[in-house]
């Protein structure tokens, strides 16, 4: 099979949830035979990658990725010219995803259209405000409307988002969860007493909260250490914190396991999510994680099982639960175990890569 995988962010250049699932899916789709072809942006420096034969990498330099239009005049002729069986476009707010709908209208082609969360901005702070406004009036009412309208399948890694991309575009998706590779991300005995935060410092993300646990943490527990992986607006509030904490900025993914075996938690305070990547990653690492109700987070994290649950904005509760784990190593130990076969059961790229292939060839 001939497939085109679109995807603005893609593989360690962007570490993001989106961007490894889309990296992983293309090079396991490739190693069982496939072609595969990838298009994607560049900002600043690509970092060399180690790729099957049969993958295919294009990539468009850009400086602006929401709006530049290049992918219109340059993925749009190959998608057009080339001979793909399937075209799976990973986003639907970038031009590079619109220029795949676009050839739709021109070519014959399997148009699958996987959506990465991010549809309800329900909790996102007022500071956000103008990106909403782009988001509602440029993507989700015109270009986006269209991009996902033209899709034969529609695919969502939330099963919490399914009802809302009915509403918002009046089509129904198929839930094929998020993974993580649990080859990479595999459990190493430790002693740690760290907690680690991976994602951005922004107050959706729950950054403001994070500070305010972490205090709470350090107030009453000896020899524990924080780590935050990951930047943003509010980062600065954290250089000055007076508590023992490492501001690591961003990692490449491939480093991240080693960060997550050297933890007791992880911790995600988040107002909003689809399904985190970060919760599995813990987990598959066999660390706990105490993560906010919201989103697809249960679906990951089972309270009181794998890690804890908590309310958006509870700082005591998150505290009290990281501080539970801190004191409890066998508690931690049994969740972290628990955890680990949790995610091989439901989130590994091997189930999803056989769920995909069905979507394909349907």
């Amino acid at each position: 099979m001939k497939i085109a995988i679109v995807s603005p962010l893609w593989g360690p250049a962007y570490p993001t949830g989106s961007g490894v699932y889309a990296y992983e899916l293309a090079t396991r789709m490739a190693n069982l035979g496939h072609e595969v072809h990838v298009f994607t942006f560049q900002v600043g420096n690509f970092p060399p990658m180690d790729l099957p034969a049969n993958l295919h990498l294009r990539v468009l330099r850009t400086y602006n990725m929401m709006w530049d239009m290049n992918p219109i005049a340059n993925v749009l002729p190959i998608l057009v010219r080339e001979d793909f069986d399937v075209v799976h476009v990973h986003s639907y707010i970038f031009f590079m995803s619109n220029s795949a709908a676009l050839a739709r209208l021109m070519r014959r082609f399997r148009y699958v259209l996987n959506f990465h969360g991010g549809i309800s901005h329900n909790g996102m702070p007022s500071s956000c405000s103008s990106k909403i406004w782009i988001k509602d009036h440029i993507f989700d009412r015109t270009l986006g409307r269209v991009t996902v309208r033209l899709a034969d399948e529609v695919v969502s890694v939330s099963k919490s988002d399914i009802p809302l991309i009915k509403s918002t575009f009046g089509v129904t998706a198929h839930y094929i969860p998020n993974a993580v590779s649990t080859e990479k991300f595999n459990p190493v005995e430790n002693g740690s007493r760290v907690i680690t935060y991976v994602g951005k410092l922004e107050r959706w993300k729950g950054a403001g909260d994070l500070l305010s646990i972490f205090k709470k943490v350090d107030k009453e527990v000896r020899d524990v250490k924080f780590r935050i992986i990951g930047d943003g607006s509010l980062a600065g509030m954290f250089r000055k914190s007076g508590i023992p904490l490492e501001l690591l900025g961003h990692i490449p993914h491939e480093n991240m396991p080693a960060y997550y075996q050297d933890s007791a938690a992880s911790v995600l305070p988040s107002y909003m999510e689809g399904a985190p990547t970060t919760c599995m990653e813990s987990l598959a690492c066999g660390v706990p994680c105490v993560a906010t109700n919201v989103g697809d987070t249960p679906e990951i994290v089972s309270d009181g099982r794998t890690g804890f649950l908590v309310d958006p904005g509870d700082t005591d509760a998150y505290a009290s639960h990281l501080i539970e784990l801190l004191e409890d190593r066998t508690l931690r130990h049994r969740m972290g175990a628990q955890g680990r076969q949790h995610v091989i059961d439901h989130f590994s790229y091997d189930r999803v890569v056989e769920q995909m292939l069905k979507v394909y060839n349907r």
